[in-house]
């Protein structure tokens, strides 16, 4: 069974998982290298979009297990209802847009085109530390390169997306099994974190809600060794 990771921020759990299984990334469309969607911009337009890209890519019997995380899980949910009859599971790291409060955070600084390079890694570091990571002294020289990567190649903002509730219906209408996974420190759910378990639990096609001890949103990558058990659980 093949892995469909959404978006590069799962360059650790990729390099790892690729040693037991096949392993797709796919930028979403209007990141990385993929191209820009039609506006009005959706979770229902990109989920499609991911939904073609997957069709074009796997074989036409060729089953998967799909991850989404942060806005990947978002857009992934409307994949998983086009393609529900190929997926083996759907996992959600840290997504929102399920109908629940998003927790205050420090604001962030802002990159400029003017910054020097070190001067731009600070304002990485800053930033991830703020809104990625809940251990600070993990966001190493990687973390950095894919932050500063990641950042110049969004051209996609997700803008009130996260704020709605299209994750929560897909996961209501979907047939298949899904697990959450997040982070214990993650910035977006904070206070309101037990609030998504009681979502996620409540749903009879629940596998489970695992809380990473420690870890902030970007939980696959400072916890990346407990992810990839997890992805490989069906494989054991």
């Amino acid at each position: 069974m093949a892995a469909l990771v959404l978006g590069r921020t799962g360059q650790k759990n990729i390099i790892e998982l690729s040693r037991f299984k096949k392993v797709v990334a796919i930028d979403l469309p209007g990141m990385g290298d993929s191209d820009q969607p039609p506006e009005p911009i959706s979770a229902e337009i990109m989920g499609n979009l991911v939904a073609e890209t997957i069709e074009q890519t796997l074989q036409t019997d060729e089953r998967f297990q799909l991850v989404g995380f942060s806005f990947g899980g978002i857009v992934g949910g409307q994949t998983a209802l086009i393609m529900e009859d190929r997926i083996d599971r759907f996992v959600v790291i840290g997504s929102n847009a399920l109908g629940l409060p998003i927790d205050d955070r420090a604001p962030l600084m802002k990159p400029s085109s003017k910054m020097a390079e070190n001067e731009l890694r600070d304002v990485h570091r800053n930033n991830l530390g703020i809104f990625m990571f809940g251990d600070n002294s993990k966001i190493d020289e990687m973390a950095l390169d894919l932050q500063t990567i990641n950042t110049r190649k969004a051209r996609t903002r997700s803008g009130t997306i996260p704020h709605g509730r299209s994750l929560q219906d897909a996961l209501k209408k979907l047939r298949i099994p899904v697990r959450g996974i997040w982070g214990e420190k993650d910035a977006t759910a904070g206070r309101y974190l037990s609030e998504r378990r009681e979502l996620f639990e409540a749903l009879p096609h629940c596998q489970a809600f695992t809380i990473i001890p420690g870890a902030g949103h970007w939980a696959s990558y400072e916890e990346p060794e407990k992810i990839n058990s997890i992805l490989l659980e069906e494989d054991q």
